[in-house]
């Protein structure tokens, strides 16, 4: 489905990190999210529905070795086309990457949900205390969520693309983190530009949300179909 390199080359310490990129709205909550994420994958729940904040206590229990993940530039998303053919998307947090997952509501208003990419990363980890330690190797994506616009009507019959916009800052979950195994494939988000920039992001100066050079992020997206 898909491949991320196991190489080590660049080594990330959680701490220097943080204090790199501090105030920066992009990682805020970055390692109890991180280690929420890690239970949810190292206990065998539904990714889908990450709705559940564990304690510092459990959380607690959480052992990544020398507090250290590992970042790789790219991601190769594998799917099968129309035709039959395999294909594969290159998802690179550098170009602006934008990926496809399946909603995670029992009643969905629109099916699928948009995420974009801003970091790749691995790491070793296990869950300390509860008897026999058994280490593993974790993959996971460092995102923000993207909801379609409620007020908008789109699809087929109306002849319009769907609309979508950033979630804001203030929502506990606008950033997070995502089981790489749940990308559909790479997305297209076109910037609907007569909307204008927005007023109220994670993207506003020099953060990790923005492509390289980019200040803001434009308030509604279009999703290429």
């Amino acid at each position: 489905h898909h491949y991320i390199a196991s190489s080590r080359n660049n080594p990330v310490s959680l701490f220097s990190f943080l204090q790199e990129n501090e105030g920066n709205l992009a990682i805020k909550d970055f390692i109890p999210k991180l280690k929420d994420h890690i239970w949810y994958r190292l206990k065998n729940l539904d990714v889908n529905h990450c709705d559940h904040m564990f304690t510092a206590e459990e959380c607690n229990t959480v052992v990544i070795p020398n507090d250290m993940i590992y970042s790789v530039q790219t991601m190769q998303v594998h799917y099968t086309t129309y035709d039959m053919r395999h294909e594969y998307d290159i998802i690179n947090p550098r170009t602006y990457a934008n990926v496809m997952v399946f909603s995670g509501e029992s009643t969905p208003s629109h099916p699928y949900w948009y995420v974009h990419v801003m970091g790749i990363y691995h790491m070793d980890t296990w869950l300390q205390g509860g008897g026999e330690t058994k280490k593993q190797h974790l993959e996971v994506l460092h995102v923000r969520w993207l909801m379609p616009l409620i007020s908008y009507q789109s699809g087929m019959q109306r002849a319009r693309l769907p609309k979508v916009v950033f979630v804001e800052e203030l929502d506990h979950d606008a950033s997070g983190f995502l089981d790489q195994g749940q990308v559909i494939w790479g997305a297209h988000l076109i910037p609907a530009f007569t909307s204008g920039h927005s007023v109220s992001s994670l993207c506003r100066g020099n953060s990790l949300a923005c492509p390289k050079g980019e200040l803001n992020d434009w308030e509604v997206y279009y999703v290429g179909m």
